[in-house]
């Protein structure tokens, strides 16, 4: 296929395929279930979307990704209904499946979508791969041969050919021999062109017109014939140093009726309808936009209409008036006068009247065209709206996969399929829901042999289920296995140096639990394939924080620990709360609002040196919330012994009180990003613009739950240390980057001293490790520089470098490193070694 076409399909297709695999690898799975257990129409259906993968891959020419699917559908067809998929072969197709993805993934960037290791795929699949010899000896065969016949073309449109008869035969006889050569190798393009370019160039023996004619058709056949016999490849879509991604699509599917993946891919039955379309996500978020506007556009005609009617009343009342002074001048004879007010009155009457009647109709046409808005932004949002489905049939391949690599027994139970969610909610879940997953059966689950000493069925059960909770959804990841240890979370704690063993014991189980969420956190000592770098979930924490929702987990040690993520539905638009804090008005997202309190003075008190209110019987943290934003703090009604209006805030199991000045509405909002400057603002989820035009602050109500939270002093006193890195090779830099993270260390790096300094009067950093020799800035220098401020001067610093003379040693050491070593030393673990003596303690 040419390349242009092919990069222009590319985007549907790898759509496409990335449904129908997923829809691929959930049938074949259950093809491993007794017949009467499974749907009735299951192997018919998944050999109908196989077979029409397979057919779409040929028709773009992908190869690679054609034989996988061959090979599955070869297995596949030797199955009767009745018959179960044998366990090695159920391994091979989902390999297979992930293969495709794998390739999927290099088209994606503009790379060819080839298959590693496909022979050894094709064997397990129980098929040879086809043998390359002959193929790629016609390939090379027929690109000589083509360079030949555009020669002899070249040659005979000459005007003067010493011998045309014998070139003409040669011609004929290349063209035979290509067109034989494409039959051998089942060339099925190549073969009907080079017949036409053989009977072409026999008829140029004779120089004239039938000669002209027949150099005509050979010309645009000989393109033809490279073009066929060039393998296409999905390009780029434009030449630049990074790799552009292929635009996102989303699929929107008919409200009256979603069809099976079975239907989008293809197989639907002659004549039906197709009910799915494709949309850009940017095509999405503008039309999201131009909604918006619209809505807005009515809420200001609103504003206008409701003036006009202000206005109308004001000429009520000076029609009124002009009546009434007319019957007084009535009374006392007017004459002229009085004709003339009279007159005046009745033509402002009439125009009252019509000023009335038009209201009327502004009106009638507002209320419609707020309905009609109204409408499409349902609709609209219903376009971003997809099953979870698409989230979570992908576990079952991931959950069988690592359960045998694990060696573990793992039955998933999925549910909430048919729950729909924003489409931004699904795509920023996945892959913290793959991690949930990893973990529950890394961690939570047992090896056959241990559950079976523990009285348990050898087969572990996992949970992943989707729950609609009104405006909110919940992601709920739960197994049966050992249950969360909160004493060796305290353990891990102590032994990473993240809290003292004092600190540790005065934790309450529940906090403890919740130190796993810490970045780097980690309970396993050795680095596997599957965990111990410290990397999961604290990326699912810091998802749901991303996404205006809050992560708890919950346990019953030797039963099992369930992880629940609580999400708003959609990020489209949202009802919020509109309060007024001195002279500032921000939103609250309402979903997170559970009621609006009046306290009385005597409702607030301090327990623990931490100010609390008592609301439904239950003391809950009281802050102020101006303060909570970093607005000055005002004084408040219960400061003058009045009654304090206050929001009380839940999510998940986070619930606190804020003072507020006054509740100023509720309407619809679309939080709109701050951009990257405000994006460490961490209380500001972003801002929104109100009906009157108004820009105002959207308040991140995670961000101030977890600060008022009991537990806030408890995670400032787990906040890690973080250490600077500072090289300027950028290989040796993200070396010691690595090293440190494995260890269980945040690390931000610089690429100089200069740098480094600046890092550090931002960030605080508890121990710094420094290259000596740097442009603008050395490792001396910042050492320097280090001990002469007031107060980093007690940082600890590392010199890393590869000057190892006793001179050099001693004027680091005098410059106030407190550690030195060669850069060789290293990767022999003298640096952790290092980094752990001079690391300050926590607690």
């Amino acid at each position: 296929m040419d390349p242009q076409v092919l990069r222009s399909i590319w985007p549907i297709f790898s759509a496409e395929t990335r449904e129908q695999i997923q829809a691929i690898g959930t049938k074949v799975l259950g093809l491993e279930q007794e017949p009467s257990e499974r749907e009735p129409d299951l192997l018919p259906s998944l050999k109908r979307l196989v077979h029409s993968l397979k057919g779409s891959a040929a028709s773009l020419g992908l190869m690679d990704i054609e034989q996988v699917v061959h090979a599955i559908e070869d297995g596949l067809a030797r199955l009767s209904p009745g018959d179960r998929l044998a366990r090695d072969l159920v391994e091979a197709t989902l390999r297979g499946l992930s293969s495709i993805e794998v390739a999927l993934g290099r088209g994606d960037v503009g790379e060819t979508p080839s298959i590693d290791g496909l022979p050894s795929l094709l064997t397990a699949l129980g098929k040879e791969a086809e043998p390359p010899s002959p193929a790629e000896g016609f390939q090379q065969d027929s690109l000589e041969s083509l360079d030949k016949l555009e020669t002899a073309l070249i040659a005979l449109c000459s005007p003067n050919v010493p011998d045309r008869l014998s070139l003409v035969q040669s011609a004929v006889a290349t063209a035979q021999g290509l067109q034989d050569g494409a039959e051998s190798a089942q060339d099925g393009r190549v073969g009907p062109i080079a017949e036409r370019v053989a009977a072409s160039f026999a008829k140029m023996e004779q120089p004239g017109d039938a000669a002209s004619i027949a150099a005509s058709e050979l010309a645009g056949l000989l393109v033809e014939l490279r073009t066929a016999l060039t393998p296409a490849t999905p390009e780029p879509a434009a030449p630049s140093p990074a790799k552009p991604a292929a635009p996102e699509v989303v699929p929107a599917r008919a409200p009256a009726e979603a069809p099976s993946s079975e239907s989008a891919a293809g197989s639907a039955p002659r004549g039906q309808v197709d009910q799915a379309i494709r949309i850009s996500v940017k095509t999405l978020d503008s039309l999201a936009l131009q909604v918006e506007h619209l809505i807005a556009g009515r809420f200001q005609q609103a504003r206008r209409t409701e003036s006009q009617r202000e206005l109308l009343d004001r000429t009520h009342d000076v029609v009124v008036g002009l009546e009434r002074a007319a019957s007084q001048l009535s009374l006392s004879g007017g004459g002229a006068v009085l004709d003339s007010l009279r007159a005046s009155a009745s033509h402002l009457r009439d125009v009252q009247k019509k000023l009335a009647d038009l209201l009327k109709e502004a009106t009638r046409d507002g209320e419609q065209l707020n309905l009609v808005a109204q409408v499409v932004r349902d609709d609209l949002r219903d376009l971003r709206m997809v099953p979870s489905a698409q989230m979570l049939e992908p576990l079952r391949r991931t959950v069988r996969e690592l359960g045998a690599r694990l060696g573990k027994k793992v039955e998933l139970v999925l549910a909430g399929t048919e729950v729909r969610l924003d489409r931004r909610i699904l795509d920023a879940l996945k892959d913290p829901l793959l991690h949930l997953v990893r973990n529950a059966i890394d961690h939570g689950l047992e090896t056959p042999e241990v559950r079976r000493a523990t009285g348990k069925s050898e087969t572990g059960r996992l949970w992943v289920r989707v729950e609609s909770r009104g405006t909110r959804i919940a992601v709920v990841v739960e197994d049966n296995g050992s249950g969360l240890s909160p004493e060796r979370v305290r353990a891990t704690a102590v032994k990473r140096g993240l809290l003292s063993a004092e600190a540790a014991a005065r934790l309450p189980d529940d906090q403890a639990a919740r130190l796993i969420f810490q970045p780097g956190f980690s309970t396993r000592d050795e680095v596997t394939a599957t965990s111990g770098r410290g990397v999961g979930l604290d990326v699912v924490h810091a998802t749901a924080q991303r996404l205006q929702g809050a992560v708890d987990v919950a346990y019953t040690e030797g039963q099992g620990t369930r992880f629940t993520i609580d999400l708003p539905l959609t990020l489209a638009a949202a009802l919020g709360l509109l309060v007024r804090v001195g002279t500032n008005v921000v939103v609250v997202p309402s979903d997170v609002v559970k009621r609006v309190v009046r306290l009385a003075p005597e409702e607030v008190g301090t327990v623990a040196g931490r100010v609390v209110a008592r609301v439904d019987g239950e003391q809950l943290g009281f802050r102020s919330l101006a303060e909570s934003i970093g607005l000055p703090r005002l004084p408040m009604a219960l400061d003058s012994g009045k009654v304090q209006t206050a929001m009380l805030l839940t999510l998940g199991q986070d619930r606190a009180v804020f003072a507020i000045d006054e509740v100023v509405g509720q309407q619809d909002i679309v939080v709109r990003s701050l951009g990257r400057h405000l994006k460490e603002v961490t209380h500001l989820a972003g801002a929104a613009v109100l009906d009157d035009g108004r820009l105002v602050p959207v308040i991140n109500a995670p961000e101030l739950l977890r600060a008022a939270s009991p537990t806030a002093r408890v995670t400032a006193e787990v906040r890690r240390p973080r250490i600077l890195v500072c090289d300027d090779a950028l290989t040796t830099r993200f070396a010691m980057k690595a090293l440190l993270e494995i260890a269980g260390y945040p690390v931000v790096t610089a690429a100089d001293g200069q740098e480094a300094w600046e890092v550090l009067e931002r960030t605080q950093c508890q121990l710094v490790v420094s290259d000596w020799q740097m442009p603008r800035l050395d490792g001396v220098g910042l050492a320097r520089r280090i001990r002469a401020h007031p107060t980093l001067n007690r940082t600890p610093i590392i010199l890393v470098t590869s000057l190892d003379s006793p001179e050099e040693r001693a004027a680091g050491l005098e410059a106030g490193a407190d550690g030195y070593i060669v850069k060789r030393e290293v990767e022999r673990g003298k640096l952790l070694e290092l980094v752990r003596q001079l690391m300050p303690a926590s607690g």
